[in-house]
């Protein structure tokens, strides 16, 4: 009957609480207290079945979440960032926001995360795609990544490719491993910033735990064999992608909370906005905390549906009603306590929409919100406002003017932080407070606004330009196997991919494009590569000009030509996934291409395909 399925349900909330409860009491609390009487650090990824999902990392020293760059669940990272599955095209897992909003509540700054692991394309990993992920990874809130799935192999007799569990293949076996480094100063730069920042927000979001404990149970975070409304974090990345900040808060951390001004607080938070997604199940001290809140000027946003019920079946008749009075008391404030329907789809535009009706306030407006961009506000440690963007696509390029408020650039200059390179420019902002960027594939920037006034401008370069001369015919072609310690030399009629040539498909190792041009006047000389599939570094005269490991692959090279004959030359770094698929006796590297579950990996792109244009500046 529905009556015994509903005590049943609330008998399971019980059952599942009281696990919450007794692993928090007799191991989460132990282990902290013995990790303070050694006078060391606690670090845990404390979460699953048995914890609860927010609570659980308040006391741990460097609480811990975890991302999958190739995919967790196999979506196209840098492909896809559909509204239908919450992890189609993410690399970071959803309990990372549980995971940075208890530090952010602790007041934590070190919040780390098992970053990179890899299940599936293990010798095709690029720099670019771990990149992609490692991007979303801070999105999420985390501020320190350690690198997971290193095998090494102290015996250099053993076949390719030694030891190897699963991973990225971190190995100076791997054909990327003399660039390595460059992704790890980007990184290490990133995180040195996040680190000495506070992340903002002042929305907060109620997830539907209760109802999920109540009539699933509790589930296997981050790899749930099943959850309830799979849509949900999309609420917080559509708040992201127009320009406001949040935090998931908790039942608890809502009762344990103060009021004022309009403001929930807890520990260093304030939010003075919550958003209830289809809680339908709560605590009646939770409402009575509500209440508070918005008879003091705070607003509550329940998306789908009012609380109704109380959680738990002790006494719930009483509590259902001492609830149901609750909610009717909120009902009674119409513009603090709103009721709003999910879209079917398109979540961004649904919310910047809920933004314009409700006068939610960004501290920042992105006039062209996409799917692949998204962005978090810092507070550093010496007062200066902070921005991270991270754009997520592997191929697409997107153009949008963002608009930072008043508040944010008060007697401030904008920089932009160069993370490759350690160096800062100037952001030249128009009257307004905005500025046009153009996001190509898999960038990201930092942006800080301080008291600085002089210095470089930021001049990216750009995409296309005049007098441009296109040359995708007649290369000269060397392949440097790296396994194999074989070299050919042939000659390209047009640039291919690598995978459509039957003859290299399945080659590995560096691949050396030459070719001479005639230059007239060297002088604001700009080359783009086009597309490139690999490690790509540009020698001019045999000078080299650097190396492009992920999205653009530009350069100015006008003080590296001269007058005349010039000799190019681009060196493209391959994976090595397309060659290991010919091991068929080597079983070790060979399982990661066809997987047991009949799952076998695609041949991979690679080499230099364009088109190369070389233009003048405008």
């Amino acid at each position: 009957t529905e009556a015994f399925k509903e005590q049943t349900n609330r008998v399971r909330f019980d059952f599942e609480l009281t696990k919450a409860e007794l692993l928090y009491e007799r191991f989460t609390k132990t282990y902290l207290r013995w990790c303070r009487e050694l006078n060391v650090k606690s670090r845990a990824q404390a979460y699953g079945r048995g914890f609860f999902p927010l609570e659980s990392s308040l006391g741990y020293d460097i609480p811990e979440g975890e991302s999958w760059t190739t995919n967790w669940m196999k979506h196209r990272v840098g492909e896809e960032m559909g509204d239908e599955d919450y992890r189609r095209g993410r690399a970071y897992t959803m309990i990372n926001k549980y995971v940075s909003s208890g530090a952010h509540l602790a007041g934590k700054k070190i919040i780390s995360c098992e970053e990179m692991t890899n299940t599936y394309l293990v010798f095709n990993m690029t720099l670019e795609l771990l990149k992609i992920g490692g991007d979303q990874t801070a999105i999420s809130g985390v501020t320190h990544s350690v690198f997971h799935g290193f095998n090494y192999s102290p015996n250099k007799e053993l076949p390719f490719p030694g030891w190897i569990q699963y991973g990225a293949y971190y190995s100076e076996r791997n054909n990327w491993w003399p660039f390595f480094h460059l992704y790890n100063d980007y990184k290490g730069r990133l995180s040195t910033a996040l680190q000495h920042s506070t992340m903002y927000a002042d929305i907060a979001i109620l997830n539907p735990i209760a109802d999920m404990w109540t009539t699933m149970g509790m589930q296997n975070e981050p790899f749930p064999s099943s959850t309830i409304h799979q849509w949900k974090t999309m609420v917080w990345e559509a708040m992201s992608k127009n320009g406001n900040g949040v935090d998931y808060v908790s039942e608890s951390i809502i009762q344990k909370s103060t009021i004022k001004k309009g403001y929930l607080h807890y520990g260093p938070r304030k939010y003075n906005t919550l958003f209830l997604i289809v809680c339908e199940r709560l605590n009646p001290s939770t409402l009575e905390k509500m209440v508070e809140f918005v008879q003091d000027g705070g607003r509550i946003f329940c998306i789908d549906a009012y609380p109704h019920l109380s959680t738990g079946w002790h006494n719930h008749e009483a509590r259902d009603k001492e609830g149901q009075s609750l909610v009717e008391q909120l009902k009674g404030y119409k513009d603090r306590f709103i009721l709003l329907h999910k879209p079917e789809k398109d979540f961004i535009g649904w919310y910047q929409q809920v933004q314009k009706d409700y006068q939610i306030t960004p501290y920042l407006t992105i006039e062209t919100p996409n799917p692949y961009l998204m962005q978090n506000r810092y507070i550093t440690d010496e007062g200066n406002e902070m921005f991270f963007f991270a754009y997520a696509h592997r191929y697409l390029s997107h153009k949008t003017r963002i608009n930072f408020s008043k508040e944010v650039r008060q007697n401030r200059t904008g920089w932009v932080w160069d993370l490759e390179s350690g160096k800062r420019y100037r952001l030249e902002l128009d009257k307004n407070g905005s500025y046009l960027f153009d996001f190509g594939p898999a960038d990201s920037l930092l942006i800080v606004f301080d008291k600085q006034r002089r210095g470089e401008s930021w001049k990216p370069l750009p995409t296309e330009g005049k007098e441009n001369k296109t040359y995708n015919n007649d290369w000269d072609v060397e392949f440097k196997h790296s396994l194999e310690n074989t070299q050919k030399k042939v000659h390209f009629d047009k640039l291919i991919d690598l995978k459509e040539d039957k003859e290299h498909v399945h080659f590995t190792g560096t691949v050396i494009y030459k070719k001479t041009i005639q230059v007239a006047q060297p002088d604001e000389t700009i080359i783009n590569l086009g597309n490139v599939q690999g490690i790509s570094e540009l020698f001019i005269n045999g000078t080299s000009c650097g190396v492009k490991w992920y999205g653009r692959r530009i350069w100015n090279i006008s003080k590296y030509l001269k007058k005349g004959d010039n000799t190019i030359e681009v060196r493209v770094t391959t994976t090595m996934g397309n060659y290991v698929k010919t091991l068929k006796d080597n079983k070790n590297p060979y399982r990661w291409m066809y997987r047991k579950n009949g799952t076998e990996q695609p041949l991979q792109s690679m080499g230099l395909i364009g088109p190369v244009n070389i233009y003048k500046l405008y």
